[in-house]
């Protein structure tokens, strides 16, 4: 397939993935539920005009800026220091700073809209697989599921 270390095949493999899948805002919508109502499905396209909603997918622990609750955006945007509900638990919790992560390198950011990943910094209950949404505008998105240790 490709050798990251020399550098050789990766470039194709780059170039396949721009050519070949589709871009965030054109996938359809993504569903969820409501947290009050199992029953209700929800829809959420890729657009920075929906309601804000992203999935954290990875909680991590950097030693310079604390914890990095990595999110991707599905729908609407968001700003630095704005309050969001984490609507598995019930929580509200504020933005402190975004950075999109380069590598070992952190690149402090203002928003972030419909389609992108970022690190988030300064969530204090937040575990892997849950949902970041506009409190007005509550949902669940699909989480993961992970086996129990043996």
């Amino acid at each position: 397939c490709g050798s990251s270390f020399k550098n050789k095949g990766v470039p194709l493999v780059l170039d396949a993935v721009i050519d070949f899948l589709p871009a965030p805002t054109e996938i359809p919508a993504i569903k969820g539920i409501h947290p009050d109502d199992e029953d209700e499905v929800k829809e959420r396209h890729a657009d920075d005009n929906e309601p804000f909603s992203a999935l954290a997918f990875k909680i991590a622990t950097d030693p310079f800026v604390g914890t990095l609750t990595f999110v991707r955006v599905y729908s609407g945007f968001l700003t630095s220091g704005d309050s969001v509900i984490n609507s598995v638990k019930g929580k509200k919790e504020r933005v402190g700073r975004m950075v999109q992560m380069h590598a070992n390198q952190r690149e402090e950011i203002k928003e972030v809209r419909a389609g992108d990943i970022a690190a988030l910094i300064g969530m204090k209950d937040v575990t892997t697989g849950d949902t970041l949404c506009n409190a007005d505008k509550p949902i669940i998105l699909e989480r993961m599921d992970f086996p129990e240790p043996v």
